[in-house]
């Protein structure tokens, strides 16, 4: 028998997680909920980017599952989740991801997210901080930070060159040309339009939640802010900001490293990670 097989609840069903991360499809009130679940220990949840990283098993997400019981839910809106119908900003994801936690029979999780997954995980947090044992955010909007407004993602979407220099330190390395392919075949393509979707609904009139900065003191538990020095979409600044607000923050800096530090520098990305979340 194997003994890595771990029973997970979900709500009335009992799923079993696979060694891979392979998705699982639940009914979460209606609701399709895309969901990747592996490894061991304290349960672990990560919000994925608008890039849509949580589509697939990535190593990353192997490393973290050495370590805990990794949990990547897709967003509605992304891929085969549901209930986007019912989404009109981030505090709904929020909203969502609340109800999951409880399907899920989840008291208390390790919390966070990059970019838009850091921002979600941020609104969490400031609603229900005692479901939050340890919060990270990385390279995550959601604040407003004066004289540093943030590029106009919706102009570059469309010009690779563009997005990879926005995006990546080094726009002509590997990993940068791995992610953000010269060439987009038609299942990128519709990535690429539910993304612009979802960004469309949240913040086209206001990419910021102009209450979160004085929520944020709500967040009690230890915090880590882990930034790209060269994140040229959302600069350290943010980084800056979420840690005058945070009363428990450490802000982290990846040395040459843009907006997606879980590729561009995979190791210090999940070395941070391992040893700010570990009991």
């Amino acid at each position: 028998m194997l003994d890595i097989l771990k029973k997970l609840k979900f709500g009335a069903r009992v799923l079993l997680a696979k060694s891979g991360g392979q998705p699982e499809t639940i009914d979460l009130h209606g609701r399709p909920t895309v969901l990747m679940h592996a490894g061991d220990g304290p349960p672990f949840v990560y919000l994925h980017s608008t890039l849509g990283e949580g589509f697939m098993w990535l190593p990353f997400f192997q490393s973290l599952a050495k370590k805990f019981r990794v949990i990547v839910p897709t967003h509605p809106g992304f891929g085969g989740s549901g209930g986007f119908d019912r989404i009109d900003a981030v505090e709904d994801m929020a909203f969502h991801y609340v109800e999951l936690l409880d399907a899920l029979g989840l008291d208390e999780v390790v919390l966070g997210g990059v970019s838009l997954g850091g921002w979600i995980a941020a609104e969490f947090a400031v609603r229900w901080p005692e479901r939050v044992k340890k919060l990270w955010i990385a390279d995550a909007p959601g604040l407003w930070v004066e004289g540093r407004p943030l590029p106009d993602l919706f102009r570059v979407m469309q010009d690779r060159d563009a997005l990879r220099r926005l995006l990546f330190h080094d726009p002509e390395g590997y990993m940068a040309s791995l992610v953000i392919k010269k060439e987009v075949d038609e299942q990128t393509m519709l990535r690429g339009f539910q993304a612009m979707t979802v960004l469309a609904r949240l913040v086209w009139e206001r990419p910021y939640d102009p209450k979160l900065a004085e929520r944020l003191r709500r967040v009690q538990c230890p915090t880590l802010l882990l930034w790209g020095d060269d994140d040229r979409l959302v600069p350290p600044a943010y980084g800056e900001a979420y840690k005058k607000h945070l009363p428990h923050a450490e802000l982290k800096l990846i040395k040459g490293c843009g907006h997606l530090p879980m590729f561009e520098k995979e190791a210090e990305f999940v070395e941070a990670l391992v040893a700010f979340a570990k009991d």
